[in-house]
């Protein structure tokens, strides 16, 4: 019983952390096209292109879990895809609680009766 909620969950986390991993590869590489493309780009404190992945992918990171250090900042249509990213990362958020939810309120229900059969057992004895 509680090995199955265990398991479902660790399974929800691996999906959220996978997924996450996902979206802020997925921006990263949107930033670098946007750049590339002329649309938008990342600034850093000295004002130049964020060129390099890597850079990117540190933006990305920090744009998705809301960090924000102020190091660097999106310009143009880049700006759209910094609230696109953190509205991503809301709706993981919120498909992740979506699914547990369901399953701890199971969990909890089944310790809820087995404790109430358990109580009964004893009253009887």
């Amino acid at each position: 019983m509680s090995a199955d909620f265990w398991r479902v969950w660790r399974l929800y986390l691996l999906q959220l952390a996978l997924l996450s991993a996902g979206v802020i590869v997925v921006f990263a590489l949107l930033y670098q096209s946007f750049d590339a493309l002329g649309w938008g780009a990342v600034h850093n404190r000295a004002g130049e292109r964020e060129r390099h992945f890597l850079d990117l992918l540190y933006f990305s990171t920090g744009t998705f879990f809301r960090i924000g250090y102020g190091d660097q900042v999106p310009v143009g249509w880049a700006r759209l895809l910094v609230g696109l990213e953190a509205f991503c990362n809301f709706l993981l958020g919120l498909a992740f609680i979506a699914q547990l939810a369901p399953a701890a309120w199971q969990h909890l229900a089944q310790i809820n009766l087995r404790n109430q059969l358990e109580g009964f057992t004893r009253s009887r004895d």
